[in-house]
């Protein structure tokens, strides 16, 4: 377990910073979208980092101020991840199907965006500390402080109730929402783009190259969905099977081994591999796009070649590459 608790955390701590510096020094960071990009890195990168604040897994003599901060920490960037996921899915939208006056318009208020998704992850993060409500959980092994009340003053129930309450409306609605927005309007930009047609080759490269963007853009809620799904299991069986999740979990510290080890596993390699799964996506997004835009360019060439040709015999000829030209440099843009 610890060995995977590592082995996960470095992967994702190296995949976001490699994606940090490519954004920053390799990267057109003057794009509205790749700073977006670049926030949710900064995201993943906090979450990697704030777990390698390791826990032991005890009510009593652990460091309570570690533990707190480890666990807003983890908290804050979890919510940023699903911020910045969604708006990613977003702001495609409005470039794709509104055109890029839009997204000038948002790109004005850049800053109280950017500000605002950091902010409101904060608040979240900070709403447990009210409750005493950051502890690790004897069931966690290895452990990581979250959102887990274990106040001797109250009853078991009473501590449950509070614990279920808490990952219900600060994590679970705010990660499922996430999911379900970014998937509206990666769906609404992919079918929106697919019912546009045009009658020359250079605009139906253009279209094909949209398509493919939407596409592959839909990974980054994806990841997300498939980074957290097996937690959202363990939650619900958490809250509809507690008896049958409490009789495993007594199997695995008696034996060390059944279903609730491979749980485990599952659901520790998965949710801390987020960082890394995005840098892999980023990269692949980049390889696909490049690949695209040289092929388009490649034709774009060939109608400059053709361009004085059909200027010099029909000025509709001239009008037309004129169009295909701007259509070309619009795409770069996006």
């Amino acid at each position: 377990m610890i060995i995977l608790f590592y082995v996960c955390i470095s992967l994702s701590i190296g995949g976001s910073t490699l994606m940090l510096t490519h954004l920053f020094f390799f990267d057109n960071l003057k794009v509205f979208a790749q700073r977006i990009v670049a926030c949710l890195s900064i995201a993943d990168f906090f979450y990697a980092f704030g777990l390698l604040l390791y826990v032991e897994p005890t009510f009593d003599g652990y460091n309570v101020t570690r533990c707190t901060i480890q666990g807003a920490l983890t908290q804050f960037a979890t919510i940023c991840a699903f911020v910045w996921s969604t708006s990613i899915a977003y702001f495609l939208y409005v470039s794709i199907t509104r055109g890029q006056k839009d997204l000038i318009f948002f790109e004005r208020y850049e800053k109280f965006i950017i500000a605002a998704g950091f902010a409101l992850p904060f608040l979240i993060a900070t709403i447990p500390l009210f409750f005493q409500s950051y502890s690790p959980t004897p069931s966690k092994v290895p452990a990581t402080c979250s959102i887990s009340s274990n106040d001797e003053n109250k009853t078991i129930e009473k501590n449950r109730s509070l614990s279920l309450y808490l990952n219900l409306t600060l994590f679970y609605l705010p990660l499922l929402s996430s999911v379900l927005i970014s998937v509206y309007f990666l769906l609404r930009t992919y079918f929106k783009t697919k019912r546009i047609k045009s009658q020359y080759e250079l605009l139906n490269k253009q279209i094909n190259i949209q398509l493919m963007f939407a596409r592959n853009l839909i990974l980054y809620p994806l990841v997300l969905f498939i980074c957290w799904l097996p937690s959202q299991i363990v939650f619900l069986i958490f809250v509809f099977k507690n008896s049958w999740i409490e009789q495993i979990q007594q199997d695995y510290f008696i034996r060390q081994t059944g279903p609730y080890y491979y749980i485990r596993l599952l659901q520790y390699g998965a949710s801390f591999l987020q960082g890394f799964f995005n840098s892999l996506v980023y990269w692949f997004n980049t390889q696909q796009m490049r690949k695209k835009l040289n092929s388009l360019e490649r034709i774009h060439i060939d109608y400059q070649k053709t361009k004085t040709f059909f200027s010099n015999n029909n000025d509709l000829s001239e009008n037309r590459s004129s169009q295909l030209s701007n259509s070309f440099e619009n795409l770069q843009d996006i």
